[in-house]
């Protein structure tokens, strides 16, 4: 007997491990996954006061708020219906002929939507220059059309997808959800490292290593202010900072072995995240960060905590006693509060110690309803 409930358990677990993994893999965030962050991110605030606004050496971000034109508005007749500000085109195309003549960035993550319908007179000599420059990315998004076929080769996937319960960004999907496109992050961090995302049966593998699609990136950089408590800049204004003092800096060192992420740095493109309000550029490096980092992989070691602490419920599950009759919508709840307490602490520690998370909400209800299904099977025997 107790080695059938071994076994059973051995199953149960290995079942466990399967609903979290594609529960976790969903593009959108579980209401679990998400507070479970926010408080992590909270205590690791408190415990480190000048987090925010540090940023590494290995990046260099720009800002593009300050530099707008306007331009015209047609609809489908080709009418002119009113203005609309976007990002600068000619000192965009003057920043990235200094990027391409140097040539010794270790890669641009540009945070610039070219869409159509937005068009200026130096668009065919800007995404000429993008197509022509080697490791550069910009995004594209299911909901919108690329300016022009030139801008494809480069363009990727870049939409933030936020929870079903609110608009708070908690996980970056790697893929778009036909899996035909792979993300801005993912394509720099195939290009630096050679590695990628590719789905073998059911699972997600890099190389050799079992992986996920989503990435929960932790919020290394987060930038609230233009300056940090050093009285250095985080970032850059491509305008004012950069462009009009030309002849006064050294371009050549700003850009040296450098990720350059361009993107905006106001109200249009910040993001609310678990660790607050944060720039789309400056979650696309983080997410870069973490996936070079290893943390889309799940190492050996922590499939082994996944299933023994899965193997630890699932003998409990099928070891409990009938108890006291309780309804059965009662008895789910209490287990339910019961395994989330018990998934929630162990997804801090993961994510803690191996930078990733994993679903709450769903592994929690897998349990207690198997649970409570083994509990209704003991009575009715006893009955």
């Amino acid at each position: 007997m107790k080695k059938r409930r071994i076994l059973y358990s051995v199953l149960l677990a290995l079942l466990a491990m399967a609903v979290s993994y594609f529960s976790t893999n969903l593009n959108v965030a579980i209401f679990g996954e998400r507070v479970v962050l926010k408080y992590w991110s909270s205590l690791a605030s408190f415990c480190s006061s000048d987090s925010k606004n540090i940023v590494p050496e290995d990046v260099l971000f720009i800002n593009i708020s300050n530099d707008n034109q306007l331009i015209d508005v047609k609809n489908e007749f080709g009418k002119r219906i009113g203005n609309a500000a976007i990002t600068d085109r000619v000192k965009l195309l003057e920043l990235l002929k200094i990027l391409k003549q140097t040539g010794d960035y270790t890669y641009v993550m540009m945070d610039v939507f070219f869409e159509e319908g937005y068009e200026t007179a130096v668009d065919t000599m800007l995404f000429g220059i993008i197509s022509s420059m080697d490791r550069i990315v910009i995004p594209r998004h299911v909901d919108g059309q690329l300016a022009s076929p030139v801008l494809e080769r480069k363009a990727f996937y870049s939409d933030y997808v936020t929870s079903i319960v609110d608009n708070n960004f908690t996980k970056y999907p790697l893929m778009d959800k036909k899996e035909m496109c792979i993300s801005m992050p993912l394509k720099v961090y195939s290009d630096l490292t050679g590695g990628t995302i590719k789905k073998r049966g059911p699972l997600y593998m890099d190389n050799s290593a079992v992986s996920r699609r989503v990435v929960f990136p932790k919020m290394y950089v987060q930038i609230d202010e233009p300056y940090n408590s050093k009285g250095e800049k985080t970032y850059l204004n491509m305008g004012s900072d950069i462009l009009d003092y030309l002849y006064s800096i050294d371009v050549e060192g700003l850009f040296r072995d450098k990720i350059v992420a361009i993107g905006s740095f106001t109200n249009d493109d910040i993001h609310t995240t678990y660790a607050g309000d944060i720039a789309g550029c400056v979650i696309n490096y983080n997410v870069l960060t973490s996936l070079l980092k290893g943390q889309h992989k799940i190492p050996p070691t922590l499939l082994l905590v996944y299933f023994m602490i899965f193997f630890i419920m699932s003998f409990l599950v099928l070891s409990g006693a009938s108890g006291k009759y309780q309804s059965m919508g009662w008895l789910w709840a209490k287990l339910f509060v019961l395994y989330s307490i018990v998934l929630t602490i162990v997804c801090v520690l993961v994510f803690m110690v191996w930078g990733q998370a994993h679903d709450v909400l769903i592994t929690s209800s897998f349990f207690s309803c198997v649970d409570v299904c083994c509990k209704w099977n003991n009575k009715r025997k006893v009955q």
